[in-house]
């Protein structure tokens, strides 16, 4: 018992190494402190700490902020923040505190990843937990690095301890994803994980968690080819969640969205207007969405609803990621090259009745034009909008999809986003001499 308890405190203090201070902005590019990482214990131990940062406070920002400039939420207090972020446009700030959270956090949690990196070769260990130790990092940090780069113009790779790291745009980025999933996958290859490791880090299927983020990036990246090949790899049955106790460890998104009163909640119809209003008889609205008389007051006037199923209550699990962005991965990269391959897509999730998950359409097949491109493609963002709901993608989504469309420099709480990337904190232009201007808009 006295050794149980030890262990216990000791996860506790890696966990809070990597977790405390987030709101300590010097020097948030400087890799996690790597004194506990040369043994095989404060690696793994490390590991967990990075999993319940990234599941309890990264995952948070995540979601909301781009949710908040892309409609999915409303905003039903008069806080700076998300009032803010809900107007959009120019006058948007650098210091704004919800888009300076998405940059801190995920920064750390990529420096961890990093640290785990550099210390995993020079510990012994069974050779099954080190490829698992190993694969589950780089993953980590393309993670990470994805969703930097799906809300801001650039990023950088590495961190550096001297807070100068350099930055790399959108293709160089998605380049690395790709690089260090497919480096991930060789390491399982080579060596098999071990039960030990497996027993680290619960609730996830690995390889399918890696290739489903290697079809998410190729596509990002226009990979098409590559894209349909990772997708098909996945197994639409596995399941790989986020893990939840309800009490040290509670769902962020409902942390935010739904307990005590929320001031931010989901828009109606997923925050969607005209043609990509969700039809009749979808059954994802009732999975994800509970009605509420709730009304924005300042921010557009927009209906709200109550947040339901992956987001319930504390204890829910949450995704990594849902077998049905696979389907829509493959219906876009077909898109391009394959219309009628794109259209047998779109109706598979259309008429999806056995979702691992419970995220079932039940539709009827679609009845648009197949032939043209561009509703081939309103319809998969449309499905991406209520399949995908609260994931944190539809800034990303709104962006490749529509790429024609030009946020106003003005306040704007109608348009599908009204952002195409976020400026850089504030704190991270003071710190680093190579943080490039900020976007346009």
């Amino acid at each position: 018992m006295k050794l149980l308890k030890y262990k216990i405190i000791f996860i506790l203090a890696i966990a809070s190494m990597f977790v405390a201070c987030e709101t300590d902005f010097n020097n948030v590019n400087q890799p996690a402190e790597d004194q506990v990482l040369s043994t095989k214990d404060g690696l793994l131990l490390a590991s967990i700490g990075m999993t319940q940062h990234f599941s309890t406070s990264s995952l948070a920002p995540i979601v909301e902020i781009p949710g908040l400039s892309t409609r999915e939420f409303g905003n039903l207090s008069t806080y700076l923040t998300p009032s803010e972020l809900v107007a959009g446009g120019t006058s948007l700030p650098e210091d704004n505190a919800g888009t300076t959270r998405l940059w801190s956090r995920l920064l750390r949690d990529k420096g961890v990843a990093e640290s785990i990196l550099a210390n995993a070769d020079g510990v012994d260990m069974e050779a099954g937990t080190k490829s698992g130790l190993k694969a589950y990092a780089k993953f980590f940090k393309a993670m990470t690095l994805g969703y930097l780069i799906q809300n801001f113009e650039q990023a950088p790779i590495n961190n550096q301890a001297d807070g100068q790291a350099t930055f790399s745009n959108k293709a160089t980025v998605l380049a690395e994803c790709i690089s260090l999933l497919q480096s991930a996958n060789a390491d399982l290859a080579a060596n098999a994980m071990s039960a030990e490791f497996e027993a680290t880090i619960p609730g996830m299927d690995f390889p399918n968690m890696i290739n489903a983020f290697l079809a998410r990036y190729n596509l990002s990246a226009d990979n098409y080819t590559a894209a349909i090949s990772a997708a098909n790899a996945v197994d639409l049955s596995s399941m790989s969640v986020w893990l939840y106790d309800g009490s040290s460890n509670r769902n962020p998104v409902w942390v935010f969205a739904v307990d005590s009163d929320p001031d931010t909640k989901p828009q109606d119809n997923f925050g969607l207007l005209g043609d990509y209003i969700p039809e009749a008889g979808d059954g994802r609205i009732d999975f994800y969405l509970s009605a509420s008389s709730d009304v924005e007051t300042d921010y557009g006037f927009h209906g709200v609803e109550n947040a339901v199923g992956f987001f319930s209550n504390a204890s829910s699990s949450i995704p990594v990621y849902l077998p049905g962005e696979m389907l829509l991965i493959k219906a876009e990269a077909y898109a391009m090259t394959d219309l009628a391959s794109a259209e047998a897509q779109i109706n598979l999730v259309r008429e999806k009745t056995d979702d691992v998950f419970g995220v079932n359409a039940g539709l009827d097949a679609w009845t648009g034009d197949a032939t043209d491109q561009t509703a081939v493609l309103d319809e998969i963002y449309k499905n991406r909008c209520i399949e995908l709901f609260m994931s944190g993608m539809r800034l990303e989504d709104s962006r490749r999809i529509h790429d024609s469309f030009t946020p106003s420099n003005a306040i704007d709480y109608v348009s599908e986003r009204n952002r195409n990337y976020y400026p850089y904190p504030y704190q991270e232009k003071a710190n680093n001499t190579n943080c490039p201007a900020d976007p346009s808009i």
